[in-house]
C-alpha cells in the first residue's frame, strides 16, 4: 500500500461521500485514525471543506466521527477552529454547545474568533454587541476570560462590533498586549472616530506589521481624514511594509474623497505594477475613485474589464453615471444589471433615483420606484422617498411633491423636507419654502444648509427682512454656516481655497489671473449674478464679495499652475452658486479649458461655454 498523505489534506480532495468513506477506511486500516492529532486534522479538513459551500455533507460526516467520551477536547476544538475560520462561522456556536466536556481556553479562543466574524457582519450595532457580550460573558463564567489569547481576541471582537468602550476595557486588562492585540485596538479607536487616540497608540508600537498600518490608514479614511491617510500610506511604503490590496483600496477611497485623480491614477498603476488581480474589491474601489473624480470613461473602462462583479460593483458604476448627470446611461446600466440576474439592493435604487432626478427623468424615476416592491420585494426607505420628492421638485412639479409627501406611509424625515426646501429655492416659491423649513426645523433645528437655502429664497425675492430674520435665528441657535472650500490637485498635491483667501504661496499670481479672468469675461458680456449674496449692500460690494468665491480662486490657480492642455478639476464642499456656475461656463469658452467641478450634489463638466447639467442642478 502506498504511504497515505497527510489526513488534513485528504477530505479536501474528496469528490463524494463514497470517496470520504474510502479515505476514512484507509485511515482506519493504517491505524492513523487512532491518533488524536490525526483524527483532529481529518475532522478539521472535513469541516473546512464543508464550510466553503452550502453542502453540509462533510460536516455531518465529521460530527459522526467525534468521540462521544473523549479524554480531551482536541478533536472537538479542532472542529470548532475550522468552523470559526470558515465562511459560515455561526456553525461554530452549535459545535460549542455540543462540547462533551467543559470548554477550555482553546474552545473560547476559537469561539471568540467566530463571534468576531459574526459581529463584523451583523445587521445592526445592537446585534453585534449582543454577540460579543454573550461570548465574553461565557468566557468569564468558565474562568477563561483571563487567557491571553482570549483577551486579545476579545479586543478584536469588540472592535468588530464597533463597541469602542468595551474594546478599551478589554485592552486595559491585558498586561502585555501583542502586536495583534494592539492593532485591533488601533482599528477599534480609528473606526470609532477616535483617530488621534488611535494614532498615539500606533506611534507607540515597537513593531508594526502591515495589518497595523492598514488599520490606521483605514481609520483615517473612515473618519474623512483623507490627507492624513495618504500621508501615512506614503510612510508605510517608505517603511518597507507589505502593501497589499487592502492598503490600496483604502488609498483609492481617500483619493475618491479628495477628488485627487492624479494620485488615484498613481495608486492604480501601483496595483498594476505589483501584478494584482482586478478583484471585485479592487475593481469596485477603482470605479468609485474614477467616478468621484469625474473620470467616468476611466471608471467604465475598469468596469468593462472586470471578470467578476457583485451588486456593489454594479451599484458603484450606476452611481458614477448618476452623479455625473448621465441619467439615461445610468438607467441603461441599471437595466443591464437586472438582465444579468444581479439583484439590486436598496442602495442601488437610491443612486438610480438620484440619476433620474439629476436628469429630470420623472416618469422613468417613478417607474423605478414602483418596481422596488413589485419586482424586487424591497420596501422603500426614507432615502427613496426623499429622492422622489427631489425628482418631482426639481422638475417643477411641486404639487406632486407635496402630494407624494402627504401619501407617505412613513413619517417624513429631514431628507424629504430638505428636498422640498431645495425645490422651493429652485422655483422661487417663498411660501412653500417657509412651510418646508418649519417642518425641517422641527426635526433638525441646527441644519446650517437649510437655513442658507431659506436665506437664498428670501434674498432672491429681495426680502432682506426675511434674510435678517434667518440670520438672527442662526445666531440664537448657535448655527454656523459652513465656509465654502474648493480643492484642486496640482502635481500630486491637493490645494485648498476658502472664500477671500489670501494665504496661498502663489496668491499674487492668483490675484493677477483673477483680474485677467474678470476683464476677459466682461468683454464677453459677463455681468455678476448677485442674487445669492445674503446682505443688503451696494451692488458693487456684492460683486466684490462674489468675485472671491473659493471655486473662482481654485480656477485661477488651475489656469496659473496647470499645463494648457490639462483639465482643471475642482472639488467644492457646498453647492455651486448660480454666478459661479455661469462664470465657469464662460471661463471654459474664453480660456478654451475643460473644467470638471464636483459640488455637494453632483458633477458639472464645463466645456465650450456649456455645462453637462444643462443648467439643471
Amino acid at each position: 500500500m502506498r504511504p497515505l498523505r497527510d489526513p488534513a489534506k485528504l477530505a479536501a480532495a474528496a469528490s463524494s461521500q463514497r470517496h470520504l468513506r474510502e479515505i476514512h477506511a484507509h485511515l482506519l486500516v493504517s491505524g492513523r485514525i487512532a491518533s488524536p492529532s490525526h483524527l483532529a486534522a481529518f475532522l478539521a479538513s472535513l469541516a473546512s471543506s464543508s464550510s466553503d459551500d452550502d453542502d453540509d455533507g462533510d460536516l455531518s460526516y465529521a460530527r459522526l466521527l467525534l468521540p462521544r467520551r473523549p479524554a480531551t477536547l482536541l478533536a472537538h476544538n479542532s472542529l470548532l477552529r475550522a468552523l470559526a475560520r470558515g465562511r459560515r462561522p455561526h456553525l461554530a456556536f452549535g459545535a460549542f454547545r455540543d462540547l462533551p466536556l467543559a470548554p477550555d481556553n482553546y474552545s473560547f479562543t476559537f469561539l471568540v474568533r467566530a463571534a468576531t466574524a459574526l459581529a463584523a457582519a451583523a445587521a445592526s450595532a445592537l446585534d453585534a454587541a449582543l454577540i460579543a457580550g454573550s461570548v465574553h460573558a461565557s468566557a468569564l463564567r468558565h474562568g477563561h476570560a483571563g487567557d491571553p489569547h482570549v483577551q486579545s481576541g476579545a479586543v478584536s471582537m469588540y472592535a468588530a462590533a464597533g463597541d469602542v468602550g468595551a474594546a478599551r476595557a478589554a485592552f486595559a486588562e491585558i498586561a502585555s498586549p501583542d502586536v495583534v492585540c494592539v492593532t485591533a485596538m488601533v482599528g477599534a479607536l480609528a473606526t470609532g472616530g477616535e483617530a488621534d487616540a488611535a494614532r498615539e497608540l500606533f506611534d507607540g508600537m515597537p513593531q508594526r506589521d502591515h495589518v497595523a498600518w492598514n488599520a490606521m490608514i483605514a481609520g483615517y479614511v473612515h473618519t474623512g481624514r483623507s490627507r492624513e491617510a495618504l500621508r501615512l500610506f506614503d510612510e508605510m511604503r517608505h517603511a518597507g511594509a507589505a502593501v497589499g490590496e487592502v492598503t490600496l483600496v483604502s488609498a483609492l477611497t481617500a483619493c475618491a474623497q479628495l477628488g485627487a485623480l492624479e494620485r488615484g491614477k498613481w495608486v492604480h498603476s501601483c496595483a498594476h505594477s505589483r501584478g494584482m488581480r482586478l478583484s471585485v474589491t479592487l475593481g469596485t474601489a477603482l470605479i468609485d475613485m474614477y467616478s468621484k473624480c469625474g473620470a467616468v470613461a476611466a471608471a467604465m473602462e475598469v468596469f468593462d474589464r472586470m471578470g467578476e462583479r457583485n451588486v456593489y460593483t454594479w451599484t458603484s458604476a450606476v452611481s458614477g453615471l448618476a452623479m455625473n448627470g448621465m441619467g439615461r446611461d445610468c438607467l441603461a446600466l441599471f437595466k443591464r444589471m437586472e438582465s444579468t440576474g444581479v439583484e439590486p439592493n436598496g442602495v442601488t435604487f437610491v443612486v438610480v433615483l438620484r440619476g433620474c432626478s439629476m436628469a429630470g427623468l420623472v416618469d422613468e424615476g417613478r417607474a423605478c420606484f414602483d418596481s422596488m416592491k413589485s419586482n424586487h420585494g424591497i420596501d422603500p426607505w426614507l432615502e427613496h422617498y426623499g429622492c422622489m420628492v427631489d425628482l418631482y421638485g426639481r422638475a417643477g412639479r411641486l404639487d406632486d411633491a407635496v402630494n407624494f409627501i402627504n401619501g407617505m406611509p412613513l413619517e417624513p424625515h429631514e431628507g424629504v423636507w430638505g428636498a422640498l426646501l431645495n425645490a422651493s429655492r429652485i422655483h422661487k416659491n417663498v411660501e412653500l419654502g417657509k412651510y418646508a423649513m418649519d417642518k425641517l426645523m422641527a426635526i433638525e433645528s441646527k441644519n446650517d444648509a437649510a437655513h442658507v437655502l431659506l436665506s437664498n429664497i428670501y434674498a432672491d425675492s429681495q426680502n432682506w427682512k426675511g434674510v435678517s430674520n434667518v440670520r438672527n435665528m442662526m445666531k440664537a441657535k448657535g448655527v454656523k454656516k459652513v465656509p465654502g472650500c474648493s480643492a484642486i490637485e496640482v502635481g500630486g498635491k491637493v490645494h485648498e481655497f476658502f472664500v477671500g483667501g489670501k494665504t496661498h504661496p502663489r496668491h499674487k499670481e492668483i490675484e493677477m489671473m483673477l483680474a485677467e479672468m474678470n476683464q476677459r469675461l466682461r468683454l464677453q458680456g459677463y455681468i455678476a449674478n448677485t442674487k445669492e449674496v445674503l446682505f443688503d449692500i451696494e451692488e458693487e460690494d456684492k460683486e466684490d464679495a462674489i468675485s472671491l468665491h473659493s471655486e473662482k480662486l481654485a480656477i485661477a490657480f488651475g489656469l496659473v499652475a496647470l499645463p494648457e492642455d490639462m483639465e482643471i478639476r475642482i472639488v467644492k464642499n457646498l453647492r455651486v452658486c448660480e454666478d459661479c456656475h455661469d462664470y465657469t461656463k464662460m471661463i471654459s469658452k474664453v480660456f478654451n479649458r475643460e473644467i470638471v467641478m464636483r459640488d455637494r450634489n453632483r458633477f458639472h463638466h464645463f466645456k465650450d461655454g456649456a455645462c453637462s447639467c444643462k443648467d439643471y442642478w
